[in-house]
């Protein structure tokens, strides 16, 4: 009798333990269904972006070699231009000149290794970097004024 008892409390703690550890929540398994669609809407979504944002890029890297070999362009001009000047005035022009040069090589590098660290970056990169191409423009343009009116 005492056996029977045992293997009536040993079947009932199997049984118990069974039916506890089985989920019957059939929300619960739509639950991470619908957080895999999401995520995979959300990741679908910021690769739409990326792709954007890399059209964007390689659009703006475009245009700013071509202003930057433009650049290059003048440089060699006037370095050309000034070697029928004086020795003196012709030295102060190559310096100047080869500062602009090596300006706007670094910037030609800062375009070429820049990497895309999300929209804000971007947008504050390309101002920062355009305010530095005017710049540079402005000068060279400023140092063939001074030179044209010399000649």
């Amino acid at each position: 009798m005492q056996f029977n008892i045992l293997k009536m409390i040993l079947l009932v703690c199997i049984a118990t333990t069974a039916i506890t550890s089985c989920s019957f929540a059939p929300e619960q398994e739509a639950s991470p269904l619908e957080k895999a669609k999401a995520n995979v809407k959300k990741a679908t979504n910021e690769l739409d972006m990326a792709r954007l944002d890399s059209a964007e890029y390689a659009n703006y890297k475009i245009e700013s070699e071509k202003k930057l070999r433009g650049n290059e362009l003048l440089i060699a001009d006037m370095k050309d231009r000034i070697k029928s000047e004086r020795k003196e005035s012709r030295i102060k022009f190559e310096k100047q000149l080869d500062s602009l040069g090596m300006q706007n090589t670094r910037l030609r590098n800062n375009i070429q290794i820049y990497n895309s660290e999300g929209k804000a970056k971007w947008e504050s990169f390309k101002l920062s970097f355009n305010k530095e191409l005017d710049a540079l423009g402005k000068a060279i343009s400023k140092i063939a004024e001074k030179n044209m009116n010399k000649g």
